[in-house]
C-alpha cells in the first residue's frame, strides 16, 4: 500500500517530526495511562482491602450481637464514601442484612483496552467470630477515580499533542537552519530525563529555533510532571511505611501474643510479648515445631506436623514449658488459613497469659474446700463437729436400723481436764484434745465416724457392731489413751478418761435415746470412780436415767419460776433474838415443797446448780427486807466457770445487795485444790463487803486447810454431831474442838440442828455462839415471813 507523501523536504520532515512527535506523545501517553491506570487499580485494592480490615472486625461483631441499629448506621456512613458504590452484608444464612448501592460507572475505554477490567472492582469478606462463620461483606469499588485520572491524562496528553505539532510548524524552518547545533542541548536533557535526573533539566539556548525551544520547554514541563508524580508516589510509600510503623509497634506492644504458624506447624511469625511470656526470644523461636513448646503430649498433637488443621478455634488451653523451667499456661484462639486451591496453608493464633487466672480458681477451690471442712469439722482437733455430728448420727442409725444392722455409740472425756487447763495452761490443754482425737480416729474399725460435742467430750460411731464388739473397741480405746502422754517441760503428763457405751436398737431406736443412754452410761462411769468404761446396763441405766429425769425437772422449775427462796432463823443463843436467816432452795411439786438436799446433788452433778444458786440469791436479795443478815449459800462448783463469778460479783454489787449484811456460806462436797484463784474469788466477796461461812463443817471433805487459806467469819457445826452431845461423849469433844478451833482462827460458831431446849442448854455452856434448827423455826416461804415486803415489790 503507497502512502501519498508531501513532495518537499521541507513537509516531509514537518510531517517526520509530526508523526515522530505523534508517537512520541502516544507512547507517552500510553505509558502514562498504563501508569495511571495500574496505580489507581493497586490503590483502589489496597484502599478496599484497608477498608475491610478495618471495617469486618466491627461489622463481624455488630452481626454477632445482632446490633441491626448499629449496623445500619456504621454501613450507612461507609456507604457514602465516594470509592465505594455498593455495600451488602449478608448473614450465615444468606439473609441480606444491609444493602446499598449507587449506579456504577462504566470503565473508561483506555482503561478497558489496558486489560484494567480484568481486576474485579467487588471485593468479599467472610464475617467470623469465636461462634464461627458469621456471613459475608460485600464491597463494590468505583471507577470514578480511575476514569477521571484517565480523562485528566488524555487530556494533558492531547493538549502536548496539540503544542508540539504547532511547534512543529515552526520547527520546520528551525530545521533547515538549525539542523544539528539546536539539537545538542536537547539531546543532552533527554539524557538527564532519562536518567531519572528531573532536576538537572536546563533551558533552550537563545540561538535555537523557536520550534527547539518550544521542544525544550516541552521537555522542561515533562520533567516537572513526572517530577511531580514522583514526590507523589513517594509521599505514599513514606505514608505506607508509616502506616507499617504504627502496625510494627501495635503488634511489638500488645500484652497478648501474637503467632503466626505454617501449614507444617512451625512458627512463622512470633510478638515480642513471647519472650515477655514464657523467656524464650523471637529469634530462637522462629522456625521451631510449636509443639516443641508444649508440656503435655495431648496438645502437642494438635500441631503436629501431618495436621496442624485441627487446632480447636477458641479457647484452647495450653501450657507452655519456659525457659526458667517453669510452665505457663495460655488460652489460645486461632484463624485458620487456606490457600487458592483451599489447602490449609497456616494460621494466626494470639495467646493470652491465664496462669493467675488459673491459680486464682485452685486458690478459689481450695478455700472453698477449706470452708466446708470448716463447716463440718472441729478446728482444733480436725474430727467432726458436733452441728454435723447430730445429723450423721441420725441417718447413720437410720439407714442400719432400716436393714437389721446394729449401731455402737462410744461418748468419753479426759478426767480432771479442768486441772490440766488450769495447772498446765491451755496449750497442753489442747493438745491433750488433739491426742484423745487421734485416739479415737485410729480405733481400728472401718466404719468410724469421730467427733468433738464439747469441751473435751468426744464421740465415736461404730456401725454394724454388736454390744460385745462395742465393749471391746472401747476398751481399746480406753487402754490407748491410758498409754498415752504429753511431754511436759519438766516430767509427763498421763492422760485418764472415762467412756460410755450404748448400743442401738438395745440403748435405743432414735439418735436422741442412743446419745441419752451413752451420756448416762458416761456418768455412770464418772459416778464409779472415773477412769473405766461403762456400758449401760438396764438396771444402772434406769437408776440414772432418774437422775437426767431430775434434771429434766430442775431445768423446767428454772424456767416456769418452780424454786422459791425459803429462809430459817440463825439465833444469839445468849440473847435469844435472830442473829441472821440463812436462805434455802426449795422446789415447788404441787402443793408440796422438796428441800435441797433430794436434788442438789442432781444439779451438781447436772451443770445446773450455777443457774440456781444466782436465781435463789437474786430472788433474796429483792425479798428480804435491806436490815436483815443473810446467809447466802453456793456450791463451789459454780465457782468452776469463771461468768458465774462475774454475775456474782454484779448481784452483790447492785442496789439490792448495797449496804446490807450478807455471809457467802459454801459446802465443800469435794476435793477442791487451793488455787491461788481459788482464794482470790474469796478474797473478792470480803471486798464487796461479804463475810464467810463454811458450812457442815466436821463431815465430808472439810480440811484445816479452808481454816488457814480462807479465814472464814463463821464455822456451822454440822448438825449430825450437834444431835448427839449428850448422849455421846465423843460428839460432845468434837463440837468443843471446832469452837476451840474458831477460837484460834478468829471464827464464830453456829451449831446447826438444834431441836430440844436441853441441847441449847449444853451448847451455851460450851460457849458456842449463834444456833439454828427447829428449835428456833422452822424454814418457810420468804413471802410468808415478810409479806409487807413482797406487797412493796408488787
Amino acid at each position: 500500500m503507497n502512502i501519498p507523501l508531501p513532495r518537499t523536504l521541507h513537509m516531509r520532515i514537518m510531517l517526520a517530526i509530526a508523526a515522530l512527535q505523534v508517537v512520541v506523545v502516544g507512547l507517552f501517553g500510553v505509558y502514562m495511562a498504563a501508569q495511571v491506570v495500574g496505580s489507581e487499580v493497586a490503590k483502589r485494592e489496597a484502599l478496599g482491602s484497608k477498608i475491610i480490615s478495618l471495617t469486618l472486625p466491627t461489622v463481624a461483631r455488630m452481626v454477632a450481637e445482632h446490633d441491626q441499629h448499629a449496623l445500619d448506621a456504621y454501613l450507612g456512613q461507609l456507604a457514602a464514601d465516594p470509592a465505594l458504590t455498593g455495600v451488602f452484608v449478608q448473614d450465615a444464612k444468606g439473609t441480606t442484612l444491609f444493602s446499598s448501592s449507587r449506579p456504577a460507572l462504566a470503565l473508561h475505554p483506555v482503561a478497558r483496552w489496558l486489560k484494567a477490567s480484568a481486576v474485579g472492582t467487588r471485593l468479599a469478606a467472610e464475617l467470623r467470630s469465636g461462634q464461627g462463620y458469621l456471613g459475608l461483606l460485600v464491597l463494590d469499588l468505583s471507577n470514578r477515580a480511575l476514569n477521571q485520572n484517565i480523562n485528566t491524562l488524555l487530556h494533558n496528553v492531547l493538549l502536548l499533542l496539540l503544542v508540539l505539532l504547532a511547534v512543529d510548524l515552526l520547527a520546520s524552518e528551525m530545521l533547515i537552519k538549525y539542523i544539528v547545533a539546536p539539537l545538542g542541548p536537547l539531546t543532552a536533557m533527554a539524557l538527564d530525563v532519562s536518567k531519572g535526573n528531573l532536576d538537572s533539566v536546563m533551558p533552550t539556548p537563545e540561538r535555537a529555533s523557536d520550534e527547539v525551544r518550544h521542544l525544550g520547554d516541552a521537555f522542561i514541563q515533562s520533567a516537572k510532571i513526572m517530577r511531580r508524580q514522583i514526590r507523589e508516589l513517594e509521599h505514599t510509600r513514606g505514608q505506607l511505611a508509616q502506616n507499617e510503623l504504627r502496625l510494627r509497634n501495635l503488634v511489638d506492644n500488645m500484652q497478648e501474643v501474637l503467632l503466626e504458624t505454617d501449614g507444617e506447624g512451625r512458627i512463622t511469625f512470633i510478638n515480642p510479648a513471647w519472650e515477655a511470656r514464657t523467656g524464650h526470644s523471637v529469634a530462637s523461636s522462629l522456625h521451631q515445631p510449636l509443639a516443641g513448646f508444649l508440656v503435655q503430649p495431648g496438645q502437642q498433637a494438635y500441631f503436629a506436623a501431618d495436621r496442624p488443621d485441627r487446632v480447636p478455634p477458641s479457647n484452647l488451653r495450653l501450657e507452655l514449658r519456659g525457659r526458667d523451667g517453669e510452665t505457663v499456661w495460655m488460652q489460645m484462639d486461632t484463624v485458620p488459613r487456606y490457600d487458592d486451591a483451599g489447602r490449609f496453608s497456616g494460621a494466626i493464633s494470639t495467646l493470652v497469659d491465664i496462669s493467675e487466672n488459673l491459680r486464682l480458681q485452685r486458690l478459689q477451690q481450695a478455700h472453698e474446700r477449706d470452708l466446708y471442712r470448716l463447716t463440718i469439722a472441729d478446728p482444733l482437733t480436725g474430727v467432726l463437729n458436733r452441728r454435723y455430728f447430730d445429723d450423721l448420727l441420725g441417718r447413720v442409725v437410720q439407714a442400719n436400723l432400716g436393714v437389721g444392722r446394729q449401731v455402737a455409740l462410744i461418748v468419753a472425756d479426759i478426767d480432771g481436764f479442768k486441772f490440766i487447763n488450769d495447772t498446765f495452761g491451755h496449750p497442753v490443754g489442747d493438745e491433750v484434745l488433739r491426742i484423745l482425737a487421734d485416739i479415737l480416729s485410729r480405733s481400728g474399725h472401718p466404719e468410724a465416724s469421730v467427733a468433738r460435742l464439747a469441751g473435751d467430750e468426744f464421740a465415736v460411731i461404730l456401725e454394724n457392731v454388736n454390744e460385745e464388739q462395742a465393749d471391746a473397741a472401747a476398751r481399746r480405746i480406753h487402754r490407748d489413751i491410758k498409754a498415752a502422754s504429753v511431754k511436759l517441760a519438766v516430767g509427763q503428763l498421763q492422760i485418764q478418761s472415762s467412756i460410755g457405751v450404748a448400743v442401738a436398737p438395745v440403748h435405743g431406736r432414735t439418735s436422741h435415746d442412743l446419745m441419752r443412754s451413752a451420756d448416762v452410761a458416761l456418768y455412770h462411769a464418772k459416778k464409779s470412780g472415773r477412769d473405766r468404761v461403762d456400758t449401760l446396763s438396764r438396771d444402772a441405766g434406769e437408776a440414772i436415767m432418774d437422775i437426767f429425769s431430775q434434771g429434766f425437772e430442775l431445768r423446767n422449775a428454772l424456767r416456769n419460776g418452780a424454786l422459791e427462796p425459803f429462809i430459817q432463823p440463825i439465833v444469839d443463843l445468849d440473847s435469844g433474838r435472830v442473829f441472821a436467816y440463812e436462805v434455802l432452795t426449795r422446789l415447788r411439786r404441787g402443793d408440796q415443797y422438796v428441800a435441797g438436799e433430794a436434788f442438789v446433788h442432781v444439779a451438781e452433778d447436772l451443770g445446773l446448780i450455777r443457774e440456781m444458786d444466782l436465781y435463789i440469791i437474786e430472788q433474796s436479795l429483792s425479798l428480804v427486807p435491806e436490815d436483815t443478815h443473810l446467809f447466802l449459800n453456793i456450791s463451789l462448783n459454780s465457782f468452776y466457770a469463771s461468768e458465774f463469778s462475774q454475775h456474782l460479783r454484779n448481784l452483790l454489787l447492785s442496789p439490792n445487795a448495797r449496804g446490807r449484811s450478807i455471809t457467802i456460806e459454801f459446802t465443800e462436797r469435794q476435793t477442791t485444790t487451793m488455787t491461788a484463784e481459788f482464794v482470790r474469788f474469796f478474797a473478792d466477796l470480803r471486798e464487796a463487803g461479804c463475810k464467810i461461812a463454811l458450812d457442815d463443817f466436821g463431815v465430808g471433805y472439810s480440811s484445816y486447810g479452808y481454816l488457814r487459806q480462807l479465814r472464814p467469819d463463821f464455822i456451822k457445826i454440822d448438825g449430825s454431831f450437834v444431835q448427839q452431845i449428850l448422849k455421846n461423849s465423843q460428839d460432845a469433844k468434837i463440837v468443843e474442838q471446832i469452837r476451840d478451833l474458831a477460837v484460834v482462827f478468829e471464827a464464830q460458831t453456829i451449831a446447826e440442828h438444834v431441836e430440844s431446849e436441853e441441847v441449847l442448854h449444853a451448847l451455851r455452856r460450851m460457849g458456842i455462839k449463834y444456833g439454828q434448827g427447829y428449835r428456833f423455826g422452822r424454814p418457810e416461804p420468804i413471802a410468808r415471813h415478810f409479806p409487807k415486803q413482797k406487797a412493796a415489790q408488787a
